[in-house]
């Protein structure tokens, strides 16, 4: 979660009166941007999470959920928007992100040109297999209902994976390696195509000239002007108004068939945080702006809810089910399917059961119930990364400790960690051990190039605490200067894994001459111990990453009172990168700025990244072409279809 995104939740949960403590109690406890604006919601009025238009079912939907994170992650899956980059989750065995993007490893670089932003295909999310039967629908099992039926204003899971299948973006997230690829537009606009300008501030988008409303209207540049224009303001009560006014100058449509952003800063992430879906003008544009989210195309209606997309809106029965139907004139060519459902249901217990009877095609499942789903015979159960992951903290104050102030202790104690048996025996192998802070996912994942890789080494932990003048006492625990190696290592029981975990690593690091002191506590006052007190030794926490790699809401100086810097680490250098990072549009550059960014945190290692959790999904043997991953799940619905054809 970025900063900004952090302080405009943080301030809206006060806004509403909310104790300020349990929004950081949901934060650290698991809940995605998404899901923290759905309790705001419900606590009145719009939400103002940064969250674009990202969509996921994840196991955990509920506000509830987002206090007990499961002990690898819940399932998730998103919507194909590029603006699925601004919901991160908080979490680490906990709901995987809902707005997250998958990407796979080898797709990881720089893309210098429009070509090489391509329409998905022939990646691990991507190689499908030719259509085999006409009709039929999906059925989708949720355990929450949907708030709103407009991308405008959308905050929470279920709408955004509603909308998902209605409204299209400019651009949209490639599954395989999360870079843009053109939706509504015809490219991905690029210095080289011209599409951006040589200054970073202007964007030019030329559109598609086959796309059609759902009521048979031509879609023009008038409803992308409308869309963006009528989100900056604020009797919208949107969640982008904020970013949107922060970044962008204007957006203007010289014909039909173009149009052009202009931006008030550089913003290298542009193409992936503030690509929205666009919504009619014809339609919208008489209603009076403060009456939106009421008026009928935001709470439903066949006749007003009109889209660009693969499915058109059928019904909506609150709390129980709502069916789309087939857009026979989808641009991409009309869908497989006849149907596409969401049956609500109470909680992931029922997903769970009416996967098995088949009265549900596809959800989400938690990693407790894999073994016993994966010998379900009727469905395929998958797994998939996600940006969530465990990480702990080390105390850098020396006012409260002055054990970790050698950086050579604390990367003994993280070669002295054996992650891989973590990942085994406590994450039932669906997590990924971490190298560097970047997840696999990221186009700026490089382990090649991380120096400091920490494999569990018993050796190099005691040469280096030896170096540093620890030496093992009589009962095998270290001393150095009278002083005893001696702490408190702290986590919350709101997740049984973390708790796990502090366990493991006592043991772990009693192999090292090192005693620690697995301590637990409730979550709010351990949230108190961690942003108010910051009265720990070393805690273990979780929390996730976006698409983009910027990742200065941990690293960055100004973080210690503005993001998620809980030690107050400071380095002068990482705050200069991360900077060039947020302005430089070069992708292989931006890619090798955080590299440079990685090693300086790896070598200093003010936190050590444990491990990313994964997502896990069950499908009905009858689907096809679906495959459930952390970004974009809904990209290829249209290619979607069902063997019986019912």
């Amino acid at each position: 979660m970025k900063a900004e995104e952090f302080w405009a939740l943080a301030e809206a949960w006060e806004r509403r009166g909310l104790p300020r403590r349990d929004f950081l109690r949901l934060a650290f406890a698991g809940a995605s941007a998404a899901t923290i604006a759905t309790i705001l919601a419900a606590c009145g009025g719009a939400s103002p999470t940064a969250t674009s238009a990202p969509a996921a079912t994840a196991a955990p939907t509920t506000a509830a959920a987002t206090t007990a994170p499961t002990a690898a992650g819940a399932a998730a899956t998103t919507a194909p928007t590029a603006a699925a980059t601004k919901a991160p989750t908080a979490a680490a065995g906990g709901a995987a992100s809902p707005s997250a993007a998958a990407a796979s490893p080898s797709a990881a670089g720089s893309p210098a040109a429009a070509s090489q932003y391509p329409y998905p295909g022939g990646g691990k999310y991507s190689t499908l297999e030719p259509v085999g039967k006409q009709g039929g629908h999906v059925t989708e099992v949720v355990a929450t209902d949907a708030k709103t039926n407009n991308p405008m204003i959308s905050t929470d899971v279920p709408s955004n994976d509603r909308i998902s299948l209605q409204f299209n973006a400019l651009l949209s997230i490639n599954p395989d390696n999360a870079l843009p690829y053109a939706d509504l537009a015809t490219d991905v606009p690029t210095k080289e195509n011209g599409g951006i300008s040589a200054d970073g501030l202007t964007y030019t988008f030329h559109l598609r000239k086959d796309v059609k409303w759902h009521d048979g209207q031509p879609f023009t540049a008038k409803d992308v002007v409308f869309t963006y224009t009528t989100m900056t303001k604020k009797e919208l009560n949107s969640p982008r108004t904020s970013e949107l006014n922060d970044r962008m100058e204007s957006v203007t449509a010289p014909d039909d068939y173009t149009v052009v952003f202009k931006l008030k800063k550089v913003v290298a992430p542009f193409l992936t945080s503030n690509m929205y879906r666009i919504v009619p003008e014809h339609i919208l544009s008489s209603v009076p702006v403060a009456q939106i989210q009421q008026h009928a195309f935001s709470t439903g209606d066949p006749k007003a809810s009109i889209g660009t997309g693969p499915f058109k809106f059928k019904e909506w029965i609150k709390d129980d089910h709502a069916t789309f139907e087939k857009n026979p004139d989808f641009f991409r060519g009309a869908p497989a399917l006849d149907q596409y459902i969401f049956k609500v249901v109470k909680d992931q217990n029922v997903v769970v059961a009416q996967l098995k009877t088949g009265e549900g095609d596809y959800g989400g499942i938690t990693p407790s119930l894999w073994d016993e789903m994966s010998k379900q015979p009727n469905v395929n159960v998958v797994k998939y990364d996600t940006f969530g992951f465990t990480f702990y903290s080390y105390q850098l104050d020396p006012a409260k400790t002055t054990l970790f102030q050698d950086k050579a202790v604390r990367q003994a104690l993280a070669y002295g960690v054996d992650r891989a048996s973590m990942v085994k025996a406590i994450y039932f192998n669906l997590a990924t051990v971490a190298v560097g802070t970047m997840p696999v996912l990221s186009w700026a994942y490089a382990p090649d190039q991380i120096t400091d890789k920490y494999p569990f080494d018993i050796n190099k932990a005691n040469q280096l605490l030896d170096q540093a003048g620890w030496t093992k006492g009589p009962d095998g625990i270290r001393v150095k200067d009278g002083k005893r190696f001696s702490f408190n290592l702290w986590t919350g029981t709101i997740s049984q894994a973390f708790v796990q975990d502090v366990t493991a690593m006592q043991q772990m690091w009693r192999g090292i001459g090192v005693e620690a002191t697995p301590k637990t506590e409730d979550w709010s006052a351990f949230l108190t111990r961690l942003t108010e007190t910051h009265d720990f030794d070393i805690f273990l926490v979780g929390f996730s990453w976006g698409v983009d790699p910027d990742q200065t809401t941990m690293w960055s100086t100004d973080a210690s009172t503005g993001g998620f810097n809980m030690n107050k680490y400071s380095n002068k250098h990482v705050d200069e990168l991360l900077a060039q990072g947020l302005s430089e549009l070069d992708q292989n550059k931006r890619k090798q700025i955080y590299v440079e960014m990685q090693n300086i945190i790896e070598d200093e290692l003010p936190n050590f990244v444990l491990f990313f959790t994964q997502g896990t999904a069950a499908v009905n043997k009858r689907v096809h072409n679906m495959f459930p991953n952390a970004v974009n799940i809904r990209w290829n619905v249209h290619n979607w279809w069902v063997a019986d054809g019912k």
